[in-house]
């Protein structure tokens, strides 16, 4: 194996360089993978952008990736073992930790944040962050089970029932995955909304009313649906203004609004129409240990399309190019690095 690797840095605000640099070495407790593809998410451009508060230059980014392992000090992860990595990093120690909810660890942290990512050839990673994937996915739907384990947690935090009609705000890729899970879990009725008419033709194709909020309000689509009630469970996953504001409009009395989009900034919400209906807010972070693990079950049943929502698969020399696509979010939705391509 060459003692270097290709990787794609990311070395400043809106810079992105791809060279040969050391293949890393795991240490006694790490497993080597390479990898499979790598997916950019939003977290990806904060920091192509220079503006996340934990990233340091350089740094290969990607904590959504798959891969195959080829070094390996444990007998339970032997080479050769095709894997998604579940990129949380937490202390064990703070009171998160201590009590069972380690995805809000305080002192939390990401493989492709914290530490090198998926972006190149090859990557160290902790033992712990390996999962195992069953043949019947494949390494580029793999890259795709981190998104849908903040779907699949997203869900169950929620109150949607069997039979509920529900709706999901944004199409990108993680509110594709949400809408698709909902779905799964019983709703009959999912309406995604979203302007890019690219996401649309994607939600769609995959058999959910869609709303395109440049020539409907998605407020009034839903409130008409519902004969003014409004919807039990609103999944807001674009983190944007104008979608905050829909969510809490759309959601029915004592309904529930599942904060899954992380805003870039601050936004401003009316509390008063929340209290006087008693709508509860309730934000998602990532996901839990169990929603990774059921993500992966859940992908392997083929129930939930993988592969839809790729609209592009690159070579690692296009990353800079795939992160201007992703922050413009028109004829983007889930981008894929190939660092074999």
């Amino acid at each position: 194996m060459a003692e270097t690797m290709k990787a794609a840095l990311w070395i400043g605000a809106e810079q992105i360089a791809v060279k040969q640099v050391p293949r890393p070495k795991p240490g006694p407790a790490e497993a080597l993978v390479k990898v499979g593809y790598g997916g950019i998410c939003g977290t990806d451009l904060m920091i192509y952008l220079g503006k996340h508060p934990r990233a340091k230059a350089p740094l290969i980014m990607s904590h959504e990736f798959s891969g195959t392992v080829v070094e390996s000090p444990s007998a339970a992860l032997p080479v050769g073992t095709r894997v998604a990595i579940n990129p949380l990093l937490t202390c064990g120690v703070c009171f998160a930790c201590r009590s069972g909810i380690p995805h809000v660890c305080a002192k939390l942290g990401l493989v492709g944040i914290d530490r090198d990512g998926g972006f190149a050839e090859y990557c160290a990673v902790p033992l712990h962050t390996c999962r195992p994937v069953p043949d019947s996915l494949s390494l580029k739907e793999a890259a795709l089970v981190e998104p849908l384990a903040v779907a699949v947690h997203a869900v169950r935090v929620s109150d949607l029932k069997v039979g509920d009609v529900t709706a999901v705000l944004g199409a990108g890729p993680i509110g594709i995955m949400t809408a698709q899970v909902a779905r799964l879990a019983g709703a009959r009725r999912v309406f995604v909304s979203e302007m890019s008419a690219k996401r649309l033709e994607i939600a769609r194709k995959l058999g959910f009313d869609v709303i395109d909020v440049k020539t409907q309000k998605a407020v009034d689509v839903v409130l008409e649906a519902t004969d003014g009630v409004g919807v039990p469970v609103v999944f807001e996953t674009a983190g944007v203004q104008a979608t905050i504001a829909d969510a809490g409009n759309m959601a029915r009395i004592a309904g529930q609004i599942l904060q899954v989009g992380m805003p870039k900034g601050p936004v401003s919400i009316e509390l008063t129409p929340l209290m006087f209906r008693e709508i509860r807010r309730t934000p998602i972070r990532v996901y839990r240990e169990e929603d990774f693990d059921l993500a992966i079950a859940i992908a392997a049943t083929g129930k939930v399309d993988m592969n839809e929502p790729v609209t592009h698969v690159l070579p690692l020399e296009r990353l800079q190019e795939g992160l201007e696509i992703a922050h413009e979010a028109v004829e983007g939705c889930k981008i894929l690095l190939d660092p074999s391509a």
